[in-house]
């Protein structure tokens, strides 16, 4: 359950974010360009995420006029809810000098009885916000138990140890992880204002909580002609005292 004051917490980088975007002047920036540069050229990464929308899809039934809307506007690409996913560790991508696919194995197994000791949390989906002036995202409020799975990921996979030494969001007082959802990429072209205008009306929308009992890692196959190609989901770890025989597995 959302603790009131990581709710807030949250509910105020939406409001940032939002500022952000509506004070931006110029093009809205093309988010797949930018992911071509970030994955190295269309390596695919390894992720702990949650992939609600493979999960839960009739949870994003009240998002269907959104989801509607934005399908008509050139500024944006929207994916099919099936594809909908929160990551909330990205280990690396599939390259020599990153991660090995052979590596794989050992990423979830070494996480597994750390990501054993969480309880069970339920998360709820509220709030519609732009980031970086290429993506649209959903809100995810979890009471900050994302930030202990995060902690725990951390403590059992020496590579993603040593990742987070660099990670800004990971600092001594705690980490500062908020969890959010893609919803809609731009792609460069048009302008802001339509943007603006369509998602105005659902900046608040609540679309309930949904229980999660098992912590998920992932390959995304994004690739250039097909950025939504079905993920691959390898592994699916039990929170405390979820059901077992689910188990991981690859």
């Amino acid at each position: 359950m959302t603790t009131p004051d990581v709710a807030h917490a949250y509910a105020e980088q939406r409001a940032r974010d939002w500022d952000a975007f509506v004070a931006g002047r110029g093009p809205l920036a093309d988010y797949w360009a930018r992911w071509e540069q970030l994955s190295f050229s269309w390596k695919f990464p390894i992720e702990f995420l949650q992939p609600l929308g493979l999960d839960a899809p009739d949870a994003f039934a009240p998002l269907e006029p959104l989801l509607n809307a934005l399908r008509e506007l050139d500024e944006v690409e929207v994916p099919p809810i099936s594809w909908l996913h929160a990551t909330y560790v990205r280990v690396g991508f599939l390259r020599a000098t990153d991660v090995m696919w052979s590596q794989v194995e050992s990423f979830y197994v070494n996480a597994a009885p750390r990501i054993r000791r969480v309880e069970p949390f339920s998360v709820r989906l509220a709030g519609i916000s732009v980031a970086d002036d290429e993506r649209i995202y959903l809100g995810i409020e979890d009471g900050g138990s994302y930030r202990e799975v995060r902690r725990q990921i951390r403590l059992g996979v020496p590579l993603v140890y040593e990742k987070m030494k660099d990670d800004p969001l990971v600092t001594a007082d705690g980490d500062a992880f908020v969890p959010t959802l893609d919803l809609a990429f731009f792609t460069g072209r048009g302008d802001r204002a339509r943007v603006r205008a369509v998602l105005e009306q659902y900046r608040d929308i609540d679309l309930g909580e949904l229980p999660l009992t098992h912590m998920k890692m992932g390959r995304v196959p994004i690739q250039p002609h097909d950025h939504y190609i079905e993920i691959d989901i390898v592994a699916e770890i039990p929170l405390l005292g979820a059901d077992h025989r689910k188990g991981y597995h690859n």
